[in-house]
């Protein structure tokens, strides 16, 4: 059985992903995890600065941003998309996805609102739950499917985890 089969699915079918991630090879895997776990679209940016622009266009319910990127980084991304004067925008659900275990770069993306941080290497059925998890809390159908909690309930989001790490499945 292919691990794609057990992951989480997202709880409505029209659920659409921003993912902005600048490794090519880690940016396919997350499309194909999330194809897997019934996202209806989603749309790819290889930068921070791409990534906001989509998001302005796009909309997503939820968007999973790495955060060591150039020339425009994930926090950075975070930002623009808090600060933006669309509300559809600056309420998005934001996960951040990083090698790095840097307590400051969580400590200013939890003060910017973030949702959740994962980080690299992930478990595929802990990124699903985490994915499924946030759109479940922040699905909106009356705004397009588009809402995060408000500004001032940034300090609930979950703490930084390894995402309950396992060992890679062998066959």
């Amino acid at each position: 059985m292919s691990t794609a089969s057990k992951l989480d699915r997202f709880s409505a079918d029209d659920v659409v992903v921003l993912v902005v991630e600048d490794d090519s090879t880690t940016r396919s895997l997350l499309v194909r995890m999330l194809k897997a776990m019934g996202a209806a679209h989603i749309h790819e940016a290889a930068n921070g600065a791409d990534g906001l622009r989509l998001a302005c266009e796009s909309k997503p319910h939820v968007a999973i941003c790495d955060v060591n990127m150039e020339p425009v980084d994930g926090l950075s991304f975070l930002g623009g998309v808090r600060a933006s004067l669309n509300p559809k925008v600056s309420a998005l659900p934001v996960v951040m996805f990083t090698a790095a275990k840097d307590s400051a770069a969580m400590e200013k993306a939890r003060a910017l609102g973030v949702q959740g941080y994962l980080l690299k290497p992930f478990n595929p059925k802990g990124f699903a739950s985490t994915m499924c998890d946030i759109v479940a809390k922040t699905y909106k159908a009356d705004w397009g499917g588009v809402g995060a909690p408000p500004a001032g309930e940034a300090d609930r989001a979950p703490p930084a985890t390894d995402n309950d790490r396992a060992p890679p499945e062998t066959e």
